[in-house]
């Protein structure tokens, strides 16, 4: 059957391919930057990139690029944000005709359930770690549990009342600074993703009133908006970290970039089909990719960069651009042998329960820091985290998803209809006696 791309019911690869990368992006970013501990800026590590490249140093290079590969690793978020635009706009598409109500409540539920089971397994690591401390000496179970366990090794996670009461109930995360991280450090994403999904039916009328285009260059422009309001009361996003993080006017592009992009593969229209197909012809393609690379870069190397004062407004916004740009030719080429290859198959299968595996994974950098603290072998270390924590993630994500719902179903072909036995003329049915 000939994939085109569009609204045709069929699960689109490409997306999952999108969310394996985002997820594994993540990841790298949360490890990496646990040994690192409070990473700069980054664009002092494009300096340090092309520093050593100007001094002619492969492996110091090669070590460089990796860095700047892994500090921008909280890029995942926005390619996530922008993966649920997608796939949100797809599904309203080809739900028709559809009940608003009935659609978002089938993704609140997708996306609530494991966050509180990704609470409780915080919660339960925390308490397995305090009670490891208390056995082997130096404080109680509930000092342990209420200020002894770490993150980053060097970072304590704080528990009380209060930050008992926003992890489970969510929004209060993005309220108070303190609670931000409460206690699980990647899920506070689930709050910036569900006003998504309540905004999504205004968005989606708007898209379609407004055309794409317009609708685009409108809700960037809010972003940026948002972003200089920022900037102007409080000096940098930086001094307003959960506000700017958090809440979605001051994150909205990434949200309707993949909107457009959700328009492009699933909207029934003659419009959308010439523009897919001058999307994917090549030279397109090559001028996407290399706009892509020049906004993204630009945007990064505006992060932090307190000089420039009002142009960080443009920042996030310019780096989620380049972002959608990069990521537009693998959306909506048509599935080839690209997705049969091992890679991209990895890929898809990781994507298709990157949800779990965050939650896991966030619950396994515990124990790592915990190790950390114990000043185990760097060896050991790194043993724990090859053979242990990678393929525990994996082994556990997975029947996670499965238990959660969060698996696709397996289309059951129907079966094509018995056909009617042939029946013969009355006269040649009829008994000989009878003629």
């Amino acid at each position: 059957m000939r994939h085109d791309g569009d609204a045709s019911g069929a699960r689109l690869p490409s997306i999952d391919i999108l969310r394996g990368i985002a997820i594994v992006w993540v990841v790298l970013f949360h490890l990496w930057g646990d040994l690192e501990f409070f990473p700069g800026a980054p664009h002092l590590y494009y300096e340090q990139f092309t520093d050593k490249v100007g001094d002619g140093d492969a492996w110091a290079s090669f070590t460089a690029f990796t860095d700047l590969v892994f500090r921008l690793g909280f890029q995942g978020v926005p390619l996530f944000m922008m993966i649920s635009g997608i796939s949100l706009t797809v599904a309203a598409y080809r739900s028709q005709p559809r009940s608003w109500p009935t659609f978002l409540w089938r993704r609140f539920k997708k996306l609530m359930l494991p966050y509180w089971v990704g609470v409780a397994l915080t919660y339960g690591v925390m308490a397995a770690i305090a009670w490891r401390q208390s056995a082997i000496g130096g404080m109680s179970f509930a000092d342990a549990f209420t200020g002894g366990v770490t993150i980053s090794r060097a970072s304590v996670i704080n528990v009380d009342w209060g930050v008992f009461f926003a992890s489970v109930a969510l929004l209060p995360r993005l309220i108070e600074k303190e609670w931000f991280f409460a206690p699980q450090l990647a899920l506070w994403f689930v709050g910036l993703i569900a006003q998504y999904y309540i905004l999504f039916p205004l968005l989606f009328s708007a898209m379609r009133r407004l055309g794409v285009v317009v609708f685009v260059v409108a809700t960037f422009g809010l972003t940026v908006g948002a972003n200089w309001w920022i900037v102007d009361t409080y000096g940098a996003p930086e001094f307003r970290f959960e506000m700017v993080t958090g809440w979605a006017p001051f994150r909205l592009f990434e949200f309707t970039a993949g909107m457009a992009i959700g328009w492009l593969i699933g909207a029934p229209s003659a419009e959308r089909a010439r523009t897919l197909a001058f999307v994917r012809h090549p030279a397109v393609v090559l001028c996407c990719i290399a706009t892509g690379l020049a906004a993204h870069t630009a945007g990064d190397l505006m992060i932090g960069r307190w000089s420039v004062r009002y142009w960080q407004s443009t920042a996030l916004p310019l780096s989620t651009l380049g972002l959608a740009m990069l990521a537009l030719p693998l959306l909506v080429r048509r599935p080839g042998w690209f997705e049969r290859t091992a890679p991209a198959r990895f890929l898809t299968w990781i994507g298709v329960i990157s949800y779990t595996v965050l939650i896991v994974s966030d619950a396994m950098r515990l124990v790592a820091s915990q190790l950390r603290v114990e000043d185990v072998s760097e060896p050991l270390w790194w043993t724990f985290l090859v053979a242990v924590y990678v393929p525990v993630t994996l082994i556990i994500a997975w029947p996670m998803a499965w238990v959660l719902g969060l698996l696709p179903h397996r289309r059951v072909p129907a079966r094509a209809p018995a056909p009617e036995p042939r029946r013969e003329p009355e006269e040649a049915l009829a008994p000989a006696g009878a003629r």
